[in-house]
């Protein structure tokens, strides 16, 4: 029957003179062995389980005192519906539990208990011991290793390393050692304990240099770079030509300055082809250097009609008094109006020819820094060149100038 059941009821006798009665397990044998124990199963009662499915119930006797539990049950009476009990013939005790040894076995689970705990706060134990030796072991690895990583790679005086230098092109070597080398400890160079050599430095030649630097009997090599990045200085001027004639990007520089040399172009390379007829434009002017390095101007580029154009040429032989031949040119350029031609703009030359250097000596030497003369030694040539907007008697004209000139000796040739 299932011992979880509560309710319990005693077993009717089916002697008239006995309504009720306790069964003792004592009662089914009473060898002595069974007697000396009666003390110890007087709590096993008798126990109804109305819980079976059968028509049948049957009453087990059961312990209330775990201390003296039997391994099992009996089943000694069954009771029908109609309150009739029949004894269970052959009943036979469940084995009795040997109380000692089961105090005994209680004893060794409470000190295999007691040993387990004891065994894992040990293994605790000795688990934290083994983490805090194998924390002390890698901090003494780590200072041990940086101390010898430091040991080893410490700088000294030796370890001093000559730099890259770098300048530009025509520009002088800087003169301070420390521009050259950085200490092996310390952020000071001692001037006077290194030595520098740069004779192999050639500073108006672009490339890559060595030198050498030496410090206490050790000399290591550095390297001075000389580059060209300064782009050229240019200087342009504006151009009037006649129609016709041609002109390039060099036709309007005045003046250009670089180490490395300039070469000109026009920004837009078709400018040549595009401005050829008469009339005013802008051009872009770019030099650039043997570096690739570019500046660009731009100027202006008058283009004017052949028939608004008049040069004017006259020679005078050579004066012994004056010590000198001369010949003289007239540029001049008109706006052409409904009956007349007006002078815009133009160019009166003079060039002086020398035969006695020493005249011509003399005279350079009086007319040097006046405005508008050069000198040509090769030649012995003074030229002096202005700006004019009339001719002869403020003549602007050109029906007028054309007849003096030609009065004063001089010959059109274009």
């Amino acid at each position: 029957m299932n011992d979880s059941k509560k309710d319990k009821k005693p077993i009717e006798n089916t002697t008239p003179e006995e309504t009720s009665a306790t069964i003792m397990p004592t009662m089914l044998d009473e060898s002595e062995e069974q007697l000396e124990k009666k003390r110890d199963l007087s709590a096993i009662i008798p126990h109804f389980d109305e819980g079976t499915s059968t028509a049948e119930n049957s009453v087990e006797l059961i312990s209330k005192d775990n201390s003296l539990k039997s391994d099992g049950s009996i089943s000694i009476a069954t009771l029908n519906n109609e309150g009739e009990v029949t004894l269970s013939p052959n009943a036979k005790y469940p084995d009795q539990i040997d109380i000692e040894e089961r105090k005994k076995e209680q004893q060794r689970r409470k000190n295999r208990k007691n040993d387990k705990f004891k065994k894992k706060k040990n293994t605790k134990a000795a688990q934290k011991f083994q983490n805090y030796v194998a924390f002390f072991s890698l901090l003494t690895i780590i200072f041990v290793g940086g101390f010898a990583y430091w040991f080893t790679h410490r700088k000294t005086e030796m370890d001093f390393q000559p730099l890259t230098v770098t300048v530009e092109l025509g520009e002088a070597l800087p003169y301070q050692t420390s521009s050259y080398v950085k200490p092996g400890v310390g952020d000071t160079v001692d001037e006077l304990q290194y030595a520098l050599d740069l004779s192999s430095v050639i500073v108006e030649e672009p490339g890559e240099y060595n030198f050498s630097v030496t410090y206490k009997g050790v000399t290591k090599q550095g390297k001075v770079i000389v580059q060209d990045t300064t782009s050229p200085t240019l200087e342009i001027r504006n151009v009037t030509i006649v129609e016709g004639q041609t002109y390039d990007a060099s036709t309007f520089v005045e003046n250009c300055r670089d180490l490395s040399g300039c070469n000109y172009s026009f920004q837009d390379a078709e400018t040549d082809v595009k401005y050829t007829t008469a009339g005013s434009y802008v051009v872009y002017v770019v030099a650039t250097d043997a570096f690739q390095n570019t500046t660009t101007k731009k100027a202006s580029l008058i283009i004017e009609s052949q028939g608004n154009v008049h040069v004017y040429t006259k020679h005078t032989g050579y004066d012994w008094e004056l010590g000198y031949e001369k010949d003289e040119t007239y540029d001049l350029h008109f706006a052409k109006f409904r009956d007349y031609s007006l002078l815009i703009n133009g160019t009166y030359e003079e060039k002086m020819i020398y035969q006695d250097e020493e005249k011509y000596n003399k005279d350079k030497t009086a007319l040097t820094g006046e405005a508008n003369y050069t000198f040509n030694d090769a030649e012995k040539t003074i030229t002096h060149k202005t700006a004019v907007t009339v001719v002869g008697s403020n003549y602007s004209h050109f029906e007028d100038i054309e007849p003096y000139l030609i009065k004063e000796g001089f010959t059109e040739i274009g």
